[in-house]
C-alpha cells in the first residue's frame, strides 16, 4: 500500500512529529511504501520526495510589509502546496493519505488536491484547532478560552504571541477554514487520541460519524520497571507557560527535603532558572531522549504533569506509565482517560497549589501507596493502551475509508 503521511514538519520537533514519524516507521517495516509531504526545512529527514516539498513558511515570528501579506496568504491558501501535492500524486499514485497538522504553514489547500485525485483521506486530530483559533485551550482558571468567542473577541485577547496582528491572521484564517468547512468536506475520516477531543469536535459541529477515537499507544516489553530505590519527582516536557512547569519550581521551593528534575527546554526556560535560583532540591537537565529518559522514568517516585491547557493525550504520561510511575496530572482534557485518582496516580485542580502539595507528600511518604500505584500504572499501560492495539485500530481505520 501507498500511503501518503503529511505533516508541517518531517523531523522530530513535539509529539505530533514524533507519532507521524512512528507511524511512517510501522508502516514501512509492514511492507507499505511511506510517501512524505511537509515543508522544506534544513532539519528535515532525507527522502526522495522531498522536491515535492513546498518552501518553508516562518509563522514563528510576528511579521510586517510584504513578507507578512504572503505568509498570511499561505495561512489561508497555499497554491504552491496544492500544486505540489497534486505533482506527488501523479508521480507515486498514492492509495491513501494520512493527514497530521497542516494549518498554518501548508493549508488545507492540498486536501482538494487529493480529493480531485480521489485519494482517501484520514486526520488524525492532535490540538483544538479545527474547533478554536487556538492550538492550546486553557484550562479554567488558567486563561481565556476563546473555542466559541467569535473572530472580534479573539483577535483583541492577543491570544498569539501578544499580538494583534498575528492573533487576527490566526483568527481570520481558523474562521475562514471553518466558513467554507475544507476539513469538514474533504476528510473522510477524522481520528481523535482521546474521547475527550471527539466531545470537542462534535460540539463544533464535525459529524459524529466520521470520527474514530484511537488512543495512541506505546510498547512496555523493553521497559523494566524499578519499584524501589526511587528518588525523586519528575517533570518532562516543554518549558512553556501552557505545561504549568512553574508549579513544580514552586513544590520544590515548599518541599525543600525532596527532589525535583526538570527535563525539557522552551521559552520560559531562563525565567523558571531565576525562579528556581537558591533551590538545591531542583535540578533542570535540559533535553534528554531514549535510554537516559528511560533511566529517568524508571528512577522517578512520580511523573509530575500540571498542564494548564486541556491536553489532548499527553503521551509522557504512557511512558512514565510503563516505566511504573505514577503520574500526578492535571485534571484536564483527555488526560482523565488514561490516569485515574488514587489507581495509578493523582488527579489534581491545575492551579490548586494546596492539593499538588498534599499527592506530592502522599506519594513521598507512603511507600504501599507508591508500589500499589506503580503496579497499577504499568498494568494500565499493558492492559489498556498497548502500541499492537493501536497499530490494529489504525489498520482498521485505513480500510474501512478504502473500501467505502
Amino acid at each position: 500500500m501507498k500511503i501518503i503521511q503529511a505533516h508541517k514538519f518531517y523531523f522530530m520537533k513535539g509529539g505530533a512529529e514524533r507519532y507521524m514519524l512512528d507511524v511512517s516507521k510501522h508502516l514501512d517495516e509492514q511492507g507499505n511504501q511511506v510517501i512524505p509531504f511537509a515543508m522544506e526545512h534544513s532539519q528535515n529527514l532525507e527522502t526522495e520526495f522531498s522536491r515535492f516539498f513546498p518552501s518553508f513558511v516562518n509563522t514563528a515570528k510576528v511579521q510586517v510589509g510584504f513578507q507578512a501579506l504572503r505568509t498570511f496568504g499561505r495561512m489561508i491558501y497555499s497554491k504552491e502546496a496544492a500544486r505540489k501535492m497534486s505533482s506527488l500524486i501523479r508521480y507515486s499514485r498514492p492509495d491513501i493519505a494520512h493527514i497530521h497538522s497542516l494549518y498554518s504553514q501548508i493549508s488545507p489547500s492540498i486536501l482538494k488536491s487529493l480529493k480531485k485525485a480521489h485519494v482517501p483521506i484520514v486526520m488524525t486530530v492532535h490540538d483544538h484547532h479545527l474547533v478554536s483559533p487556538q492550538y492550546n485551550v486553557w484550562a479554567h482558571g488558567c486563561g481565556p478560552d476563546l473555542r466559541y468567542a467569535g473572530f472580534l473577541r479573539a483577535t483583541l485577547s492577543r491570544f498569539h504571541k501578544n499580538s494583534f496582528l498575528a492573533s487576527f491572521a490566526q483568527s481570520f484564517t481558523f474562521s475562514l477554514h471553518g466558513a467554507f468547512n475544507l476539513y469538514r468536506k474533504n476528510v473522510d475520516l477524522f481520528i481523535t487520541p482521546s474521547n475527550y477531543m471527539k466531545r470537542q469536535l462534535v460540539k463544533g459541529g464535525f459529524d459524529e460519524r466520521k470520527i474514530r477515537v484511537i488512543h495512541y499507544g506505546i510498547d512496555p516489553s523493553g521497559i523494566e520497571p524499578n519499584y524501589a530505590h526511587r528518588g525523586y519527582f519528575l517533570f518532562v516536557g516543554r518549558l512553556s507557560e501552557e505545561k504549568g512547569v512553574e508549579t513544580v519550581v514552586r513544590l520544590a521551593r515548599l518541599l525543600p527535603e525532596i527532589q525535583f528534575k526538570i527535563v525539557g527546554t522552551g521559552p520560559q526556560s531562563e525565567w523558571l532558572h531565576r525562579l528556581g535560583h537558591g533551590l538545591d532540591n531542583l535540578e533542570f537537565l535540559g533535553f534528554r531522549t531514549g535510554d537516559e529518559l528511560s533511566e529517568l522514568y524508571r528512577d522517578a517516585i512520580g511523573l509530575l504533569l500540571p498542564s494548564c491547557v486541556h491536553e489532548n493525550f499527553p503521551l509522557v504520561t504512557l511512558e512514565s506509565m510503563a516505566a511504573g510511575t505514577p503520574v500526578i496530572a492535571s485534571k484536564v482534557g483527555g488526560i482523565p482517560e488514561i490516569v485515574e485518582d488514587r489507581v495509578n496516580g493523582f488527579l489534581v485542580d491545575p492551579v490548586d497549589l494546596p492539593a499538588w502539595t498534599e499527592a506530592v507528600l502522599r506519594l513521598y511518604h507512603d511507600d504501599n501507596l507508591q508500589g500499589r500505584l506503580s503496579e497499577q500504572a504499568r498494568e494500565t499501560v499493558k492492559k489498556r493502551f498497548s502500541l499492537d492495539k493501536h497499530w490494529r485500530e489504525l489498520g482498521n481505520a485505513y480500510q474501512s475509508i478504502m473500501n467505502h
